[in-house]
């Protein structure tokens, strides 16, 4: 019996070594295979370029000054895992940033390497990567363009890039936002808007994370009754008006609705009766959708909950607002 577990345990012995045999010699030979694409004559690598976290912008790629960018590469036609690059980024024809980094093997004859930095000047950047290996055939040097750095807008009176792409990237969210370069009153409730959404201060400049938000594609409202199609929501916690086609947000307002007092009705309501001009009671373009209760325009918007009842907009977009809503289209109302 021992002579027989001897043979079974000899033989499964066997078969392991005879298993592991192939795959070690095939480790072997890649390593070889590899090394030798190292060292014979190829030609010089081809590297694929580019650089990740832009926004683009009437067909040019745009960035706010101190966002982080991805610089990143693929070089084909060597095996360069492991090995050092330097890389360098220009602005207007000025370095601002230099590093080392290492770039990752996949397989014997491509690698990858990716770089992260912040950009804090403006103007257009350039970059290279270099690579000074000891065979020749490994060698190489190339340079790429990159996104346009613009400085940010600050305040009312702004002008520029900053203030064009800023409406622009909320536009892009749903924000109601006029066109043009120039910060005025209605890029200011824009921004108010955006503001109210992401919880942020209730006021009407921009911010450094407001820009980066926006560049990364983040910042929008969500539908709460998406299957009422096209539709209105007043989301009273965050004070915003936002006109939907199912799940996508295509206009979002800021407005003031009722106070504690006089609170806003909760609840999903049709549009059933419009009022246009200025009434009595100084409502700017009336469409009500419960008894008196009404979407207009009214001359003080504050950021809190202030009116009597009703959901106010901004007089400068009150008529817009009028004429866009539809008689038995629904609202929902919540908190």
């Amino acid at each position: 019996m021992k002579t027989h577990k001897a043979l079974v345990g000899a033989t499964l012995a066997a078969t392991v070594l005879l298993a592991l045999a192939p795959a070690t010699s095939s480790a072997t030979t890649a390593k070889a295979v590899c090394s030798r694409a190292r060292t014979s004559s190829l030609p010089t690598p081809n590297l694929t370029l580019g650089v990740a976290g832009a926004y683009r912008y009437k067909g040019r790629d745009y960035s706010a000054a101190g966002e982080r960018l991805r610089f990143y590469g693929r070089i084909n036609g060597a095996s360069l895992g492991g090995d050092p690059l330097a890389v360098k980024v220009f602005v207007g024809g000025r370095q601002v940033r230099s590093s080392t980094v290492t770039s990752t093997s996949q397989g014997c004859s491509s690698a990858v390497f990716s770089y992260r930095t912040n950009i804090w000047k403006s103007g257009k950047i350039t970059w290279k990567v270099e690579h000074a290996a000891s065979g020749l055939a490994d060698a190489f040097s190339k340079s790429a363009g990159g996104p346009t750095v613009y400085r940010l807008a600050s305040s009312f009176g702004s002008r520029g890039t900053g203030v064009s792409i800023l409406l622009a990237m909320l536009r892009g969210k749903g924000y109601y936002a006029p066109h043009g370069s120039t910060y005025g009153a209605g890029t200011g409730k824009a921004v108010l808007a955006f503001r109210k959404v992401n919880r942020m201060s209730r006021i009407e400049t921009p911010s450094q994370r407001i820009y980066h938000l926006l560049q990364i594609g983040q910042g929008g409202i969500h539908a709460r009754y998406p299957n009422l199609g096209e539709h209105l929501e007043a989301d009273l916690s965050k004070q915003v008006l936002t006109f939907y086609n199912g799940t996508k947000a295509l206009e979002i307002h800021p407005i003031s609705s009722g106070k504690p007092s006089t609170p806003t009705v909760l609840g999903k309501y049709r549009f059933y009766m419009r009022e246009p001009g200025t009434n009595g009671h100084g409502m700017v373009y009336s469409t009500y959708f419960h008894n008196g209760y009404a979407v207009h325009g009214y001359v003080e918007l504050p950021t809190y909950a202030a009116s009597h009842g009703c959901l106010r907009t901004w007089v400068p977009s009150a008529v817009h607002i009028y004429n866009r809503i539809k008689l038995g289209e629904w609202i929902a109302v919540f908190w």
